[in-house]
């Protein structure tokens, strides 16, 4: 029984560390969405030299992207909205229009909101005002996001929740086939969990998992022992039933849940028969 006791040591230490993974992994996510409603309310930021694909519907009363009118862009193009192609939406089937806004890497740091409209005056369409935040760098950008962990750490804390919940399950695997491990161990050992503790008129009994056969009897010897193979104290047989295995301890106050009882093996037994432990 001592020589599997790694066993349950290491579940139980992959078992916090499962849950402490999965406990960061909710953190992250919260503070990934607690970024996102804090966040810029459809700002999109930009680095110089990178670009940002939109799309949206046309502006009333056009039919090419020639006659779009585009009001917000700086003088020297260095932020600008460059319309693509149109196609048909896939939802209601309407004209759309896909493109690009462009940031040079000559760009200055600044706001800039572009309108999309058309040149008849029509009301403007909401869907079609983009703002645009750009910083100089990454690092600007990190510093200032309403994510704690991308200040922190400079990543997406979507990716940083993502990998924790996928280390946290790896880690309760191991936890569930350390467990299967320890049981298939105690089972060749003829032991049990003690999951049941209760006090009886004949005295305290315990109650142990394991498996019934010919060879149990009532009042064959057994011994409790912790699950890292300290003895504890002996036991004895009170009855075995549908792979429930009873024991009276001689210490009840030493014994807790958890605990391991195991049944003593047919030699053992006969030896401390004849030396005088047992009586006849």
């Amino acid at each position: 029984m001592i020589a599997g006791a790694g066993f349950v040591l290491w579940q139980k230490r992959v078992g916090i560390l499962a849950m402490l993974l999965l406990v960061g992994a909710l953190l992250a996510m919260a503070d990934a969405l607690r970024g996102g409603f804090l966040g810029g309310g459809g700002l999109i930021e930009l680095l110089p030299g990178s670009n940002y694909a939109i799309s949206g519907p046309m502006p009333p009363k056009t039919t090419t992207i020639k006659e779009f009118v585009i009001e917000g862009q700086p003088e020297d193009g260095s932020v600008r909205i460059v319309p693509g192609a149109i196609f048909s939406g896939y939802l209601f089937g309407g004209s759309m229009w896909r493109g690009a806004i462009v940031v040079e890497t000559n760009a200055r740091e600044g706001q800039y909101q572009f309108k999309i409209k058309e040149s008849t005056g029509e009301k403007q369409n909401p869907s079609l005002v983009f703002t645009v935040k750009v910083w100089p760098d990454q690092l600007t950008l990190n510093a200032n996001s309403p994510s704690s962990l991308t200040r922190w750490t400079g990543r997406n804390p979507f990716f940083i929740a993502l990998g924790l919940v996928l280390c946290g399950m790896l880690a309760a695997g191991a936890n569930f086939i350390l467990g299967r491990l320890w049981a298939r161990h105690l089972a060749a050992h003829q032991c049990g969990e003690i999951y049941k503790l209760r006090r009886t008129e004949r005295g305290t009994e315990i109650t142990c998992e394991i498996h019934c056969d010919c060879t149990i009897h009532p009042g064959m010897p057994g011994k409790i022992y912790r699950p890292s193979g300290e003895v504890v104290c002996p036991a004895k047989v009170s009855t075995c039933e549908n792979n429930q295995v009873l024991m009276l301890v001689d210490e009840p106050a030493l014994v807790r849940l958890g605990d391991v009882g195991c049944l003593l093996p047919a030699a053992t037994e006969e030896k401390e028969r004849t030396s005088g432990i047992l009586p006849d």
